[in-house]
């Protein structure tokens, strides 16, 4: 069997929470979003930072995640999620993030519910890891550990996330892999 293809997606901060509230809905919506992925024009564009008054954030931006083809597996599971390139030079600046689920979630409490026009205040954030972490830390929508596959994802991995910028940082654009300012996350999941 060969590896599941899968896809980021760059969901509008300001999407209903009716659009999302089930799979079949935020399979949908995925479906007609942007692409977010390596290569040039696929960026996840977290707009400009102003630091020119000290430290500062940039605006929240929601990640969605699925299967788009299974390679004849019928399992993903075990998501983990980190920033493998800071191209940062200030130990302050970092990445911040939340896995999200669908609405109205009950049971455990594995990620928080979902927020239309999140602001920073909305959630618990923790800072991402520099470095492949050791268990899962996102999780697919219906706060599981693991997806279904039938040809596709039965949903998604849903991540909200920011920059939180430290005053003195060096200014630039930060993309992908270019020249010292770069910004790059990563996935790993594991498949059957």
């Amino acid at each position: 069997m060969s590896a599941p293809t899968g896809r980021f997606r760059d969901i509008p901060i300001a999407t209903t929470t009716v659009a999302l509230n089930t799979p079949t809905k935020r399979l949908a919506d995925v479906a007609s979003q942007s692409i977010v992925s390596t290569g040039a024009g696929n960026e996840l564009d977290f707009g400009t930072v102003d630091i020119s008054a000290g430290a500062a954030n940039s605006v929240v931006k929601q990640l969605f995640w699925d299967i788009t083809a299974d390679g004849g597996n019928t399992t993903v599971e075990t998501f983990k999620f980190w920033m493998s390139s800071n191209g940062f030079d200030q130990a302050g600046s970092v990445m911040k993030f939340q896995p999200i689920s669908g609405v109205d979630q009950t049971g455990a409490s594995l990620t928080e519910n979902y927020i239309v026009d999140a602001e920073i205040a909305d959630y618990t954030w923790a800072t991402a890891a520099e470095t492949e972490p050791g268990s899962i830390n996102v999780y697919p929508s219906d706060e599981g550990s693991s997806m279904t596959l039938s040809t596709t994802a039965d949903d998604v991995v849903a991540i909200a996330l920011y920059l939180a910028v430290a005053s003195g940082e060096t200014t630039g654009t930060y993309s992908g892999t270019t020249t010292d300012f770069e910004l790059q996350m990563s996935q790993k999941f594991s498949y059957s």
